[in-house]
C-alpha cells in the first residue's frame, strides 16, 4: 500500500531527466545561436525587405533555441515530446490555474510599474526609410514570431526543459525563481532594464503554471496572449487586438496539440 500511495507523487515529480548545470549551458548556447542566426539574417539581406527580414529572423531565432535545446536533451534521456513537457492536461482546471497565475503577474507588473514608472517600448527592426504602414506580409511575420514562435520557443526551452531540470535541484520553488530570472534576464537586448524584472515575474509565474498543470500547453496559451497583447498595444490597434490574440492563442496550442500525446500526471495531494 505504501509503495502505491508514492508511486503518484514520485511520478508527477518525476519531469526533470536532466542536469541542471547541463540544461543551463544549454539554454545559453540555445539563446546566443538563435540570436546570431537571426543578427545574420538581418546584416545578410535587410538591404532589399528588412522588415520580412526580421521577421524571418525572429522565427530562426526560435528554431535554432529548440534545435539546440533537443540536441542537448536527447543527451540526458529517452526524448519524446512529452519528456520536455508537451502533454494533454484537464481543460477547466488548467483555465482556472492559467488565470490565477496571469492575474498574479498582472498585479506584479502594475506593481512594479507603480515603483519605477514606465519604461521603453520593446525595440523593433526593420528599416527606418519606411513613411507608411508596414506590409501585411511584415506584420504577419512578425507577429507569427513574437506571438506564436517565441511562446513556443520559450516555453520549451525555460519551462520544458531549464525549469524541469532545475527541480532536481532544490525542489519547484527555488527552481521557479531561477528560472523566472533568466527568463528575464535573457530579454535584456529588446526590453529596457527597469522592465526585465517584470519579466522575471512572468517567467516564475509561468514554471508554476507548468508545474501545476503537468503540461506546456497552457503556458504557451498564456504566453502567446500576453505577447499578442502586448504587441497590439504597441501598435495602436483596437478591435485587431481580439483577433490576434485570439488567432495566436489558438494557432500556437494547434501547433503543438499533435505532438501531446501524453497525458500529464495529476497533481500531488500533500
Amino acid at each position: 500500500m505504501a509503495a502505491s500511495a508514492a508511486a503518484p507523487a514520485t511520478r508527477r515529480r518525476r519531469i526533470a531527466r536532466w542536469k541542471a548545470p547541463v540544461a543551463l549551458a544549454a539554454v545559453v548556447l540555445g539563446l546566443v545561436a538563435g540570436q546570431a542566426v537571426s543578427l545574420g539574417l538581418v546584416l545578410g539581406f535587410g538591404g532589399d525587405e528588412p522588415g520580412v527580414v526580421d521577421g524571418i529572423g525572429l522565427i530562426a531565432a526560435d528554431v535554432v533555441l529548440i534545435a539546440v535545446i533537443v540536441l542537448f536533451a536527447r543527451r540526458g534521456a529517452k526524448l519524446s515530446a512529452g519528456t520536455l513537457g508537451i502533454r494533454r492536461t484537464r481543460f477547466w482546471p488548467a483555465v482556472g490555474w492559467a488565470c490565477a497565475f496571469f492575474a498574479a503577474t498582472i498585479a506584479l507588473q502594475g506593481l512594479w510599474t507603480l515603483l519605477v514608472g514606465p519604461g521603453g517600448e520593446e525595440v523593433s527592426g526593420g528599416g527606418g526609410a519606411a513613411t507608411g504602414p508596414p506590409p501585411a506580409i511584415v506584420i504577419a511575420l512578425v507577429m507569427f514570431g513574437v506571438a506564436v514562435a517565441a511562446p513556443i520557443g520559450e516555453e520549451i526551452a525555460f519551462r520544458g526543459y531549464l525549469f524541469a531540470a532545475l527541480t532536481t535541484w532544490r525542489g519547484p520553488w527555488p527552481a521557479a525563481l531561477v528560472t523566472g530570472l533568466l527568463f528575464g534576464a535573457a530579454h535584456v537586448a529588446v526590453y529596457p532594464p527597469e522592465l526585465l524584472p517584470a519579466l522575471a515575474f512572468f517567467g516564475v509565474a509561468a514554471c508554476l503554471l507548468f508545474w501545476f498543470t503537468g503540461s506546456l500547453l497552457p503556458c504557451v496559451a498564456v504566453h502567446a496572449f500576453n505577447n499578442a497583447l502586448a504587441m497590439g498595444s504597441i501598435a495602436g490597434w483596437d478591435w485587431q487586438i481580439p483577433v490576434v490574440v485570439i488567432g495566436a492563442v489558438t494557432l500556437s496550442v494547434l501547433l503543438l496539440l499533435p505532438f501531446a500525446r501524453e497525458h500529464a500526471p495529476q497533481a500531488v495531494r500533500t
